[in-house]
């Protein structure tokens, strides 16, 4: 093309300009020279410089168009991607072809038009131009092809040719067409069947992106793949329950039958329904899906459970015939008893007996062996040259322990209580032991309070005479000397001196409440460990009192009952102690033994008091409660000590043989303190008996081992 305004010249020296160009006209081309063009422009023939000449260039048609004359007239039609030769001058919106039509400069490119990657949202028509002419169509799902956008439609190759879609039918993203199985375990490709990312397990569920060329698009963690349309299924098959079966050993459930990939165990004698076999395979249920198993580790009976081992018998415990509570049978097995065991079910593990499973709860079975008796805590000695027994019975004994020994218990068996010695088990009697360190008495100088309105007091350490006088609640006195247990020498702050019992005094001034009467005809005792105090409504304890001791409360104080421990009065809150009727305190009829009987059991609780005879001394020793009971049920006499009692006429009806007391009856023992009869009580039955004994007026049973060896015999009223 030479450009408009050009000069043609005659010769290639330009003196002479044949023509000078109105206009871009279309020149055909004879010859070239370093500076000039040799053209043919209609009938004229010349020469043009170099720069004033347009070579004509090739040009990708981007949107379908046609080509016009000078008029504006079409000509010719040109395709999308068709190639044409124009000459790109300037900046008009035509351009003029080779052949001199016009064309739209933005129909054209110098590059091809990259194609974008569309997937269909729907079932979509394909036409021949936009919207017209219905050549085909695509399914929901297929990925195409886009070329650019025309009146609403996407341009697509399609069998090599463009055609149209309408846009409202793609989506620049996969589009979700359902959702299917993996039939069998399969590979999945990054493209169609040929580089394989991974495996799909069978069993899977996979959502699907439409078909391609028999490949399913998916997504899975490696982003979209494709994977054999053929390996999919909507609904995975079922079959029919053909039977159940046991597992001879642990097995491998498999996913396929390539054996590639478990999902699970199957239990050595576990019993599972089974769905038919596939090759060497048979097919299971779990989770609602099937899954395989080999054949020939299955059985139709259940085989024998394997041992897992042997323990030992913690506790006795009963055998149950399944591991259900509800199934307990009358067999038993000893504590320390080794046994072999044969797995678990829940919380009970599967023993053998004679041939046959049982049951015992695991908790009770462990690898060591347990010792004989499980230990209940440590304990004090409360007294010196307490006596240990080989056995629970005072026929030999076998060591003495000193007041405030600690011992290891493990149980109690009736009045004994099991301890270790030089590691041997021993018996003790468990009226001698204490969860409380035993303290030193008091010394000289130190304070005490009266804890008692009335509590008496003497001018001598022994009671035989009426009291010197009383002392009112809280009555300060500063502690002279100690007398054996029960008394004190003590000076008032007058200056006085006097004589007071240890169970009416106390190192803690009393709390401003109102003693309150307690029934004595009951029975009061501890269920657990139970704290005491030294006044009502404290919180800290100052001691503790064992489970399942009887305790005989003087008063009710606010939330406590008081009590006597080690010569004190303390404190137990009565929510703690449980109180029931006592048939052996309970007077049943108005005889003289009932009336002997009843009035001893007033004054149950009060303190052991050397000498007195009278509740007007603040308590009783043994032979005055004889006295005081006896006169009044009305068998008048003069008081004595133990031995007139017993060598005496007053008390009729001497047996020395254990088992011949009855109720109301005396009971009499030797050696106590002293040689020959020093202590005696009052029958309440054919074992038990009231008496002013230890530190309190308290009931004991004969067998008890502080009592038992010191037997001597009865006498009756």
């Amino acid at each position: 093309m030479i450009l408009s305004g050009t000069a043609i010249y005659e010769d290639i020296q330009e003196t002479v300009v044949l023509q000078e160009t109105q206009r871009d006209v279309i020149a055909h081309v004879q010859s070239t020279s370093k500076t000039h063009v040799f053209v043919q422009i209609g009938d004229v023939e010349g020469f043009v410089r170099h720069d004033n000449v347009r070579t004509a260039k090739s040009m990708y048609v981007i949107r379908e168009t046609t080509t016009t004359d000078d008029d504006d007239k079409q000509v010719t039609s040109l395709p999308f991607h068709s190639i044409i030769q124009v000459f790109d001058v300037g900046t008009q919106p035509r351009v003029q072809t080779i052949d001199g039509t016009w064309v739209d400069r933005s129909a054209l490119s110098d590059t091809l038009v990259t194609p974008t990657t569309y997937y269909l949202k729907s079932n979509s028509d394909v036409y021949l131009l936009p919207g017209k002419q219905v050549t085909g169509s695509l399914t929901l799902g297929q990925s195409v092809q886009g070329y650019g956008e025309l009146e609403g439609y996407l341009r697509i190759k399609l069998d090599e040719r463009f055609v149209f879609i309408s846009l409202q039918n793609v989506s620049e993203t996969p589009v979700q067409t359902g959702q299917q199985y993996v039939l069998t375990s399969t590979s999945y490709y990054q493209d169609l069947g040929q580089t394989i990312l991974g495996t799909l397990s069978r069993g899977e569920l996979v959502t699907v992106y439409g078909i391609e060329q028999g490949y399913a698009r998916v997504l899975t963690n490696n982003g979209f793949v494709f994977v054999k349309q053929a390996d999919l299924i909507d609904k995975m098959p079922t079959y029919s329950k053909t039977g159940s079966l046991y597992a001879q050993a642990d097995l491998p459930i498999y996913r396929d039958l390539d054996k590639k990939e478990t999902v699970g165990t199957l239990k050595r004698a576990k019993k599972i329904a089974v769905y038919g076999t596939d090759g060497s395979f048979t097919r299971v249920l779990v989770n609602g899906q099937f899954y395989f198993v080999e054949s020939s580790k299955l059985g139709t009976k259940r085989p024998p459970y394997l041992s897992t081992g042997k323990r030992y018998v913690l506790k006795n415990t009963p055998l149950y015939s399944s591991a259900k509570s509800s199934s307990k049978t009358s067999l038993v097995f000893k504590r320390g008893q080794k046994v072999t065991i044969y797995g678990t079910s829940g919380a009970y593990t599967r023993v053998q007996v004679k041939g046959k499973y049982y049951f015992v709860p695991t908790k009770m079975m462990g690898t060591k062996k347990p010792p004989l008796y499980d230990s209940t805590g440590k304990r004090y000695i409360r007294y010196d040259q307490v006596s240990i027994y080989s056995a629970p019975s005072t026929s030999k004994r076998v060591a003495r322990l000193k007041r405030g020994q600690i011992v290891e218990t493990f149980g109690t068996t009736g009045y004994y209580t099991r301890i270790r010695v030089n590691n041997s088990y021993r018996y003790i009697a468990t009226n001698y032991l204490t969860l409380n360190k035993p303290v030193a008495k008091p010394k000289a100088g130190t304070v005490f309070y009266v804890q008692f309105n009335g509590t008496p007091y003497f001018n001598t350490d022994v009671a035989y005479t009426r009291p010197a006088g009383t002392l009112k609640r809280g009555t300060k006195l500063i502690g002279i000397r100690s007398i054996d247990d029960d008394f004190w020498y003590a000076r008032l702050s007058s200056g006085k001196r006097v004589y007071v019992t240890n169970p009416y005094i106390s190192k803690t001034k009393p709390k401003a409440v109102t003693p309150k009467w307690v029934n004595p005809a009951r029975y009061y005792g501890t269920t657990k460990r139970t704290a005491f105090y030294a006044n009502p409504y404290d919180k800290k304890p100052i001691g503790y009192l064992d489970a399942n001791r009887r305790v005989y409360p003087r008063s009710k104080n606010g939330d406590s009952y008081l009590v006597q421990y080690n010569w004190r009065p303390v404190y137990v809150k009565t929510s703690q102690i449980r109180v029931k009727q006592d048939s052996l305190v309970k007077k049943r009829s108005n005889s003289k033994k009932e009336r002997f009987i009843a009035s001893a059991v007033n004054y149950l609780g009060t303190p052991y008091t050397w000498g007195s005879q009278s509740p007007r001394n603040g308590g009783f020793d043994c032979s005055g409660l004889i006295h005081y009971a006896s006169n009044q049920a009305g068998k008048i006499g003069g008081r004595s000590n133990v031995s007139g009692y017993w060598y005496g006429s007053h008390f009729k009806n001497k047996r020395m043989s254990l088992n011949s007391g009855r109720r109301g009856d005396m009971i009499f023992f030797a050696g106590t303190y002293r040689n020959g009869p020093s202590h005696i009580g009052i029958m309440l039955s054919n074992e038990f008996f009231i008496h002013a004994g230890g530190e309190t007026l308290q009931i004991n049973s004969i067998h008890d081992p502080q009592w038992r060896p010191y037997f001597l015999g009865y006498k009756s009223l």
